[in-house]
C-alpha cells in the first residue's frame, strides 16, 4: 500500500482549520467549488471537479476537533477503498495540519498527480486561512 502524508503549519486556530474541512462553505474556499459536507459522523460528503464529471464520495467516520476522518467510497479507482486523514495540533500560535490519504494499491498510475493536486490545495487551505482567499477548482479550470 502507498500513502500521501503532508505537514503544514497554518496561522489559524485548530477551530477555524476544522470549519474549513468540515463545513461546505470552508470547502468551497479552498478545495473545490462543488462542495456538500453536514459536519455529522456517518454522513457521506460530496466534491466533485471539472464541471462535476469527477465526484468524490467521502463518508465521514471521525469528527472531533483535534481529528476528522474521511473514507473514500466513491470517486476515480486509485482512490477506491482510501482513507484522508486530518490531524489538528495547535503549536506555537497556530496549528499543526498532519495530513494522509492511506491505502493507494501502488505508487503506480495517477498516485504521483493526486500527491502534487494534495500538496497544492493544502497551499490552497493555508491561503484561504491565512489571507482570506484559497485557491479552489472552479468550473473555469480546464481538465
Amino acid at each position: 500500500m502507498a500513502d500521501i502524508l503532508h505537514q503544514v503549519g497554518i496561522a489559524a486556530t485548530p477551530g477555524e482549520v476544522y470549519e474549513a474541512i468540515t463545513e461546505a462553505d470552508g470547502l468551497q474556499s479552498w478545495w473545490s467549488q462543488h462542495s456538500e459536507i453536514e459536519p455529522e459522523e456517518g454522513s457521506l460528503a460530496s466534491v466533485s471537479f471539472y464541471n462535476k464529471a469527477v465526484t468524490f464520495e467521502l463518508r465521514i467516520r471521525e469528527l472531533t476537533p483535534e481529528r476528522v476522518v474521511w473514507a473514500v467510497e466513491g470517486g476515480p479507482p486509485d482512490w477506491a477503498d482510501t482513507v484522508i486523514t486530518w490531524s489538528l495540533t495547535p503549536k506555537d500560535g497556530q496549528t499543526t495540519v498532519d495530513f494522509a490519504h492511506r491505502g493507494f494499491a501502488s505508487m503506480d498510475g495517477n498516485f504521483a498527480n493526486v500527491n502534487y493536486n494534495w500538496g497544492w490545495y493544502l497551499t490552497s487551505l493555508k491561503f484561504y486561512l491565512e489571507q482570506g482567499k484559497g485557491m479552489p477548482h472552479t468550473d473555469a479550470d480546464l481538465m
